[in-house]
């Protein structure tokens, strides 16, 4: 060996562990997200325009997943939790203007004399 072919090498720091190089076969893959199709059907029940799409992002998990696509099936997952929460958040939304209404509408009866005839009754008299 001579001396020009020593120098090309470059000496690790002293304390350093020497570099390797990735062995042996790559990490398995993070298991597949949660499908929440529990939160599509609460899309079904409680604000049904929503469940075509948490339906449809529901089914797309495993796919992705299978695909390697991690980041898109954790995506299509949390996207059937949020929607299936809206739904839930609007029928609450729409349940408490129906009991607002009611109660309103309730008030405007009782506050008119309850004359649920309407005055037009009409008497006989003998």
């Amino acid at each position: 060996m001579t001396e020009s072919e020593n120098t090309t090498e470059m000496p690790t720091p002293p304390g350093t562990p020497p570099s390797t190089a990735p062995s042996g076969p790559p990490p398995p893959p993070p298991g597949p997200p949660p499908h929440n199709v529990g939160w599509a059907v609460a899309s079904v029940l409680f604000f049904w325009p929503l469940s075509f799409s948490a339906f449809t992002h529901a089914f797309n998990v495993y796919p992705l997943w299978a695909a390697g696509n991690y980041a898109g099936a954790q995506y299509a997952s949390d996207r059937v939790r949020r929607l299936g929460q809206l739904s839930l958040w609007i029928a609450g939304g729409l349940l408490l203007l129906l009991v607002i209404f009611y109660a309103i509408f309730l008030l405007v009866i009782i506050s008119n004399g309850a004359d649920w005839g309407g005055g037009h009754r009409m008497r006989y008299r003998d």
